[in-house]
């Protein structure tokens, strides 16, 4: 499709600015088609005819023409009383006064006043909402008063009494339930009313008096050519041909063509009417087949809708397809683009909705994957600026909001903003936002996994898994990692109680609840403690925390009847085989404080280290040392993280932080 700019006449600025409302509409229109004759020699000349709507519409600026009631009459084959007329009376007017075609029976409008007020909002009828300095409507054949209305379901168009929508013709508002609905004030409506209010226009005197002006924009190749060189008297060339010659040396069948050239002009006449100028050859003038023409603002509009359409058909952000129609328009920003630049953008993006391989590879859309070895080797500002670089692409690919995949790389990252991440966490952003854009459905398959839920005593699907870069020891069981071990990630669970987790080894992402460690007990301990929750365990764990208290020396006296409580507990846990057995704060405290006094303090291994570390942090949740009121934080476990901070005694387990979603 081409566009193309071309200049609208009118006789009055009303008129033009009428035309602008109905083109914001997308409503096909035709301007002054015909003219009617009476009997007595009186001839109109209808300003709009709506095809599609079949309704004549007729704006003047404050008194009707001596005609419209004879006229809206006729258009009708039917009865109009003329208030306007001089007698005190109500007058029954000729059904036909004007000879009007079948063609051109419709429902006739007459509107007095201006545009309609896009301001006003206001759906009472009494008020008037957008007619209020209209007498609240326009004249239908003297019925009063008709408002431009939308129907709410399916957009359909038209003017009925006050502006109800069970009264168009779609029938969506039909039922008794919704019965009178009134959407006068529809926003589609009230912004085409400060469309055409606002609508640049122009003068040009001409003999015709269609001397104002005003530049759009018509889907249409070679229609402005056409409307320059008319000369008012169309005629085909097979017409003057069948004129001039006798009746048997003219064969309609052997000169097809000669019915589509103008005689008059070197141009084209409409195959429908043979009285107007067509674009091409074999096509109707617009008068035959209106097309509703683009304002600037509704162009912009368009194209920013269409630059999306085109994003999405080759996986590029609409932001990128702009900026490259802006450089092939030559404009900087799109605000400063002519008429003609925007019939040129417009032209050139549908060939892009229709073949996206058109789109030049420039930007972002032929950006190279980088490898792991080639992010490492990149750092800070420039690791931001590749992240942000993929933004764009991601929107196109996946079609989703870009504020959401802000949120999902911050996810994947770790971090609750941008400016928290170090160059480990963009690496990984980059990383997934890379691999989204080549596999989108990868994408959604990470939102399943991040939103699914973890069965009782299970973990959840690692987010990533990749070998270890270098040296390193897990984030949650402080093993160490050797370079080349697969290490991964957890998807963050929903809501802030817990921090996130970095790379864990193998254990901690599949066996750490199914096989559990003496270790991995002490964890879970330690973490579901830190977040308030209680702490459950899954039928493993607590067999194996119930043989390794039952192997630990007897508990002090004053930890004797808890330690029963937690022992009772967990042997009914393991003899039903309940999937999720919960131990009360007290009995936990218990069980940890027996397994410390059975520790060898001579033995140094990462599970006598992290028993240490959790009987120290309980004991300091329990009396704490650093006397800090709960009262000034907004939750107990915000005030054990601000203890945990604040310990005289650095741990293992301080310096990770948490609580972890173990």
């Amino acid at each position: 499709m081409v566009y193309e700019v071309m200049t609208a006449r009118f006789h009055t600025e009303l008129d033009a600015r009428w035309s602008v409302f109905f083109d914001h509409l997308d409503v096909p229109y035709v301007y002054e088609p015909e003219t009617f004759q009476a009997p007595d020699g009186t001839v109109c000349t209808p300003n709009f005819w709506l095809p599609r709507e079949r309704l004549w519409f007729v704006p003047k600026a404050d008194t009707p023409p001596p005609w419209w009631a004879r006229f809206a009459a006729a258009s009708n084959q039917g009865y109009v009383w003329d208030p306007w007329a001089r007698c005190d009376d109500e007058q029954s007017i000729d059904p036909a006064p004007f000879e009007v075609g079948e063609q051109w029976q419709g429902q006739a409008l007459l509107c007095l006043g201006g545009i309609p007020d896009g301001y006003a909002r206001s759906q009472d009828p009494i008020s008037g909402g957008p007619w209020h300095r209209h007498d609240l409507g326009m004249h239908s054949e003297g019925d009063f008063p008709y408002r431009w209305t939308l129907c709410p379901e399916c957009g359909t168009f038209g003017a009925t009494f006050w502006g109800y929508t069970e009264q168009l013709p779609c029938g969506c508002i039909g039922d008794r339930v919704r019965h009178k609905v009134a959407n006068a004030a529809d926003g589609r409506l009230l912004a085409a009313y400060l469309a055409a209010a606002h609508e640049h226009l122009g003068t040009d005197p001409q003999p015709s008096g269609l001397s104002v002006i005003r530049e759009a924009l018509v889907c249409q190749e070679g229609a402005n050519l056409a409307a320059e060189r008319c000369t008012q008297q169309c005629r085909s060339v097979g017409e003057q041909l069948r004129a001039e010659l006798p009746a048997d040396a003219y064969v309609d069948e052997a000169a097809e063509d000669a019915n589509a050239l103008c005689g008059e002009c070197p141009g084209f006449v409409c195959v429908q009417c043979g009285r107007q100028p067509s674009a091409a050859a074999g096509e109707a003038c617009r008068p035959c087949e209106p097309l509703p023409l683009l304002t600037y603002l509704r162009a912009r509009q368009v194209l920013n809708d269409k630059a999306a359409e085109a994003g999405h058909a080759a996986r590029r952000s609409a932001r990128e397809i702009n900026t490259l129609l802006n450089r092939a328009t030559r404009v900087r920003h799109r605000g400063e683009s002519s008429m003609e630049q925007l019939a040129q953008a417009l032209t050139l993006v549908d060939r892009w909705i229709a073949d996206p391989s058109q789109i030049p590879q420039t930007g972002t859309a032929h950006r190279p994957v980088l490898s792991e070895e080639e992010l490492e080797a990149l750092h800070g500002k420039e690791l931001n600026q590749v992240l942000s670089q993929w933004v764009g692409p991601l929107a196109a690919a996946t079609g989703e909001r870009i504020p959401l995949l802000q949120l999902w790389l911050n996810d994947v990252m770790g971090v609750e903003t941008r400016s928290e991440a170090g160059d480990e966490q963009l690496r990984e952003g980059i990383w997934h936002a890379q691999a989204w854009v080549q596999d989108p459905a990868s994408y959604r398959e990470h939102l399943r996994a991040a939103q699914a839920k973890v069965e009782p005593g299970g973990v959840p699907e690692p987010m990533r898994i990749r070998p270890a870069l270098a040296e390193s020891t897990c984030n949650l069981c402080t093993s160490p990692v050797r370079e080349g071990d697969m290490v991964g990630r957890l998807h963050a669970p929903a809501g802030r109680r817990f921090a996130r987790m970095g790379w864990l080894c193998t254990h901690c992402l599949y066996d750490r609840r199914a096989k559990p460690r003496r270790l991995d007990v002490l964890l879970r301990i330690f973490h579901q403690t830190f977040s308030g929750d209680g702490v459950r365990l899954n039928g493993a764990e607590a067999e194996a925390l119930l043989r390794w208290l039952l192997e630990a020396l007897p508990p002090v006296e004053t930890d004797q009847e808890a330690a029963q409580e937690a022992i009772t507990a967990l042997g009914h846990g393991i003899d039903t085989q309940e999937t999720s057995l919960l131990l009360r704060y007290e009995p936990v405290q218990a069980v940890v404080r027996t397994l410390h006094q059975a520790t060898n303090p001579k033995v140094a291994d990462p599970p006598n280290a992290v028993l240490n570390a959790v009987a120290q942090h309980l004991a300091e949740w329990r009396d704490n040392p650093q006397r800090l009121g709960p009262a000034h934080y907004t939750s107990r476990t915000a005030w054990r993280h601000a203890i945990l901070e604040q310990t005289a005694q650095p741990t293992v387990l301080s310096q990770r932080g948490g609580p972890f979603p173990v």
